[in-house]
């Protein structure tokens, strides 16, 4: 159990000494004036050795182990670990309980009212650091219900919003981070493409009838229909592999102009793939390769190709530390990561068979109120797809006195709602880098 000593002045200043055990566990300002800084004394400088002689230290020392004052001559100190660990939560403590930071900044105050549908919206807004100046470099990140403007929404930003501060639905209030570390990366999905002889036959079938529609040779069903007899007939001739070495090659060979030596290396393919399909039949699973291969020597050539297969969805992941520097701070900190857990989270709409979308987000690098940054990549609408928080980040358990931690780790991973287009580039101004 431990006690408090007596105060005690020294050189104007008042202080008393933590002590347990028979040991001094802290020693601590309580009275310094208008300059005091921190109500702990460093266990390593000379003043906490000189206060902790002081005999109204001894005396505490004296009453704990003995009960009564004036049977201890010498201080006896804590382990160092001891010592330094209440040293810094005391620090801790004093910087959450008194530190004040600038919660009356009008530029912050003010950043929602920029959003046109904010006028009977009494929206927050959040902001780590909790002093942070608007007019530096900033991540500016606001929330939106989200509404389907049309069926269609995999189109350019022109075509789809009209109105880009109001991307979809009612505004949900906004957060302002430090930058973070900035990257992008842009890029369309490429593929392999393999075609044998046959398929590319089909397609020599397919692309004539594809030019003959455009020159208006044939249209509607009359060239769909053209184009399933042809492509019927010729898988009729696959089925038949008794008719490999004949009509098959044939109505391949024309379609791909070969030499006489070409249409036999069609005949042995067509042959091949015959001997795959009636394996097939006898339970054995041999590839046409395989059969081949073992005959012949030779492969089917794959015609292999990079095909362009579609866009891509981009994903961007942020990482913020934070410290809680005050209790507001500490407040804040919370308000932040309830924000986004709350808007990437599902809506519940009061019955079994319909869920609500969660909403989604608007990030800008932006520099004050208006400037959004040019030398960084911009974002579409994102998507909140997920928010981790390490609460220890150091590996321990450290909080202040009113359990707030001392340091947390925000994780988001975002990801775009729709594909970007070479327009969404070009719309962008000259200076910037496009998205």
């Amino acid at each position: 159990m431990g006690l408090n000593s007596k105060a005690f002045t020294v050189d104007g200043k008042t202080y008393t000494a933590g002590i347990e055990n028979g040991q001094v566990q802290e020693i601590i300002l309580i009275d310094g004036g208008v300059d005091v800084n921190n109500v702990s004394i460093n266990p390593g400088s000379n003043l906490f050795k000189e206060l902790s002689e002081n005999q109204a230290v001894l005396d505490a020392i004296s009453v704990d182990t003995t009960g009564t004052t004036g049977n201890v001559n010498t201080p006896v100190l804590a382990d160092k670990e001891i010592l330094d660990k209440k040293y810094q939560n005391n620090v801790n403590s004093e910087k959450n309980k008194d530190k004040t930071v600038d919660d009356t900044s009008e530029e912050v105050i003010s950043f929602a009212t920029e959003n046109k549908d904010n006028k009977n919206n009494k929206k927050e807004t959040f902001r780590y650091p909790y002093d942070i100046d608007i007019n530096q470099d900033h991540l500016k990140i606001v929330q939106y219900k989200y509404e389907r403007s049309e069926i269609n929404s995999s189109k350019p930003t022109s075509s789809v919003v009209s109105d880009k501060n109001k991307p979809f639905g009612e505004y949900g209030g906004g957060v302002i981070l430090p930058m973070p570390k900035v990257s992008d990366s842009n890029g369309a999905e490429w593929g392999k493409s393999d075609l044998n002889v046959f398929g590319i036959g089909a397609l020599g079938i397919a692309g004539s009838l594809i030019k003959d529609f455009n020159e208006d040779k044939a249209v509607g069903a009359n060239l769909f229909g053209e184009f399933a007899d042809r492509i019927g007939s010729t898988k009729g001739v696959l089925d038949d592999e008794a008719a490999e070495g004949n009509r098959l090659r044939q109505i391949i060979a024309g379609k791909l102009n070969q030499t006489e030596q070409g249409i036999k290396n069609t005949a042995l393919a067509g042959l091949g793939i015959g001997a795959q399909q009636l394996s097939k039949l006898a339970g054995i699973n041999i590839s046409a390769d395989e059969v081949l291969a073992r005959t012949t020597g030779k492969i089917l050539n794959p015609n292999a190709e990079l095909l362009f297969q579609g866009p891509v969805l981009r994903d961007f992941g942020f990482k913020f530390l934070m410290i809680a520097r005050s209790q507001k701070e500490g407040e804040e900190i919370r308000k932040i990561i309830r924000f986004f857990k709350a808007g990437g989270a599902p809506r519940y709409l009061g019955g079994p068979a319909l869920l609500g979308t969660p909403n989604i987000f608007q990030l800008k690098y932006m520099r004050d109120k208006s400037t959004e940054l040019e030398t960084v990549n911009k974002f579409n609408e994102m998507a909140l797809r997920t928010i981790t928080v390490d609460y220890a980040p150091d590996g321990f358990w450290s909080a202040y006195q009113d359990s707030q931690p001392v340091a947390v780790v925000m994780s988001l991973q975002f990801s775009e709602l729709r594909p970007l287009y070479s327009s969404d580039h070009e719309e962008t101004s000259d200076s910037s880098v496009g998205y």
